[in-house]
């Protein structure tokens, strides 16, 4: 009777400090251009078959959609998803307690993978496989609402997917740009005038997101650089202008595959990466100045807003200039376009408001009929909420 006790007892003691559960843990992942299955060892610490089901429900978790990520070690952008798991806890117990009875210090738990709708070979079979290119440009120093604006426009554009021979348009996609949707008043560019409208800040997004489809070697169907150069734009000769929506930026998906469009926003910048498949390899030159032009003497007009001796610069000066940008393709079957990207920009001269009366070191005095407007202005004294003061549009 004492050696059957016994023998319980020690096979008690050899459950309660029982073997290993061990399985894999998967992920997909597509790497230069190439869909590859990663499993990552698990060992699960089982103290008797009582916590099986509690320690397995803790260890199951559901499938995650793909997400690019920059993977350090390959100095490269990787797509990459979690494939979900779960557990047998019947099987479970058998093969715990199996395991137990032969010895054994671990056993492999029975595991039931399951894929995201989302994960990588969704993207993979979309021809979604690797990045075409990215663009950054800053905005730092842009009041509250120009950066409002900026962070809504490029959430509306983020995860829109380009279709083989698709064209893509800007102001389609944005969709309405007005108070009611969402946007702010921020300064925009109007006729020869820089004033508060609303949607100010779209043409970061639109300059932005126009670099990445320039940079990626898409045709480019529409874009019109800005009527002056705008200094958060620079490099200068590769900015695209809108005004939705009648001006818009269009460009053209004659890649294999889908492209994917994705945006984020910083404190102080914005980028665009466009993934697709790869087919061709693109190069760009500096831009090249082939005229300029001074910029046209400093304008002071009253505001009667403004107390005298009050000055409020509401335009900035930019010398004129004719500027290209010539860009070579090169296709993987050999074929090889070159296109020239032509910016031509006016000379653009600064704008004080002054108050009545206001003399500047000159001696000269601002007067309502003595001021630099050349008939009905419409500037207007800034609402916007200043982050600092900015340098330019």
């Amino acid at each position: 009777m004492r050696t059957i006790a016994l023998f319980v007892f020690l096979w008690i003691s050899a459950a309660l400090a029982g073997p290993d559960g061990i399985y894999y843990a998967l992920e997909n992942r597509i790497e230069k251009g190439q869909i590859v299955t990663i499993g990552v060892p698990q060992r699960v610490k089982i103290g008797g078959v009582g916590q099986i089901e509690g320690l397995l429900a803790k260890a199951t978790r559901p499938p995650r959609a793909a997400q690019w990520i920059f993977d350090q070690s390959l100095k490269d952008w990787v797509l990459v998803d979690q494939m979900g798991h779960s557990f047998n806890i019947g099987e479970a117990k058998k093969r715990y307690l199996e395991a137990v009875k032969a010895g054994q210090d671990e056993f492999v738990l029975p595991v039931s993978h399951t894929l995201s709708n989302r994960g990588a070979q969704y993207y993979y079979k979309q021809g979604i496989r690797q990045l075409l290119a990215e663009a950054t440009t800053y905005f730092g120093g842009s009041s509250y609402e120009r950066r409002f604006n900026i962070a809504l426009g490029a959430s509306r554009l983020n995860g829109a997917i380009i279709a083989p021979g698709e064209t893509f348009s800007f102001a389609k996609v944005m969709g309405e740009v007005s108070e009611r949707t969402g946007f702010k008043k921020a300064f925009v560019i109007s006729g020869e005038q820089t004033v508060e409208g609303v949607g100010g800040g779209m043409c970061q997004v639109s300059t932005t997101l126009f670099r990445s489809a320039y940079f990626s070697g898409l045709p480019i169907v529409q874009r019109r650089p800005h009527s002056y150069q705008v200094r958060y734009y620079l490099p200068t000769g590769l900015d695209a202008a809108v005004f939705l929506p009648q001006l818009d930026l269009k460009f053209k998906n004659d890649t294999p595959g889908n492209i994917l469009i994705q945006s984020s926003v910083g404190r102080n910048s914005i980028t665009f990466r466009m993934f697709g498949t790869k087919d061709r390899s693109v190069s760009w030159s500096n831009p090249v100045t082939l005229s300029r032009t001074p910029a046209p003497p400093t304008r002071y007009i009253v505001s009667p807003q403004l107390p005298r001796q009050s000055f409020q610069q509401v335009d900035w000066a930019a010398e004129g200039a004719t500027v290209n940008v010539y860009r070579t393709i090169r296709f993987d079957n050999g074929k090889i376009s070159k296109d020239t990207l032509t910016s031509t920009y006016r000379p653009w001269g600064a704008v004080w408001l002054v108050g009545e009366g206001t003399r500047l070191r000159s001696g000269r005095i601002i007067t309502a009929a003595t001021d630099d407007a050349p008939d009905n202005h419409n500037y207007r004294l800034p609402t916007q909420t200043a982050v600092r003061p900015a340098s330019n549009r």
